[in-house]
């Protein structure tokens, strides 16, 4: 009964440990501070462009 008990408490102690190592696995990918700035460059709408320079001429 003796050893039954230490193959347990030694399966518990592993299942345990995978436990911890995964969730401060995870928490640390969840923490990075990424910069995902990214930049928009603007352009004009040329069709706008163009039909304002048919109605003016």
């Amino acid at each position: 009964m003796k050893n039954l008990r230490k193959i347990i408490a030694l399966f518990a102690f592993i299942f345990l440990t995978g436990i911890f190592i995964t969730v401060i696995t995870i928490n640390t990918s969840l923490n990075k501070t990424e910069n995902t700035n990214q930049t928009v460059e603007v352009h004009k709408d040329t069709l706008y462009i163009l039909k304002a320079e048919k109605k003016t001429v």
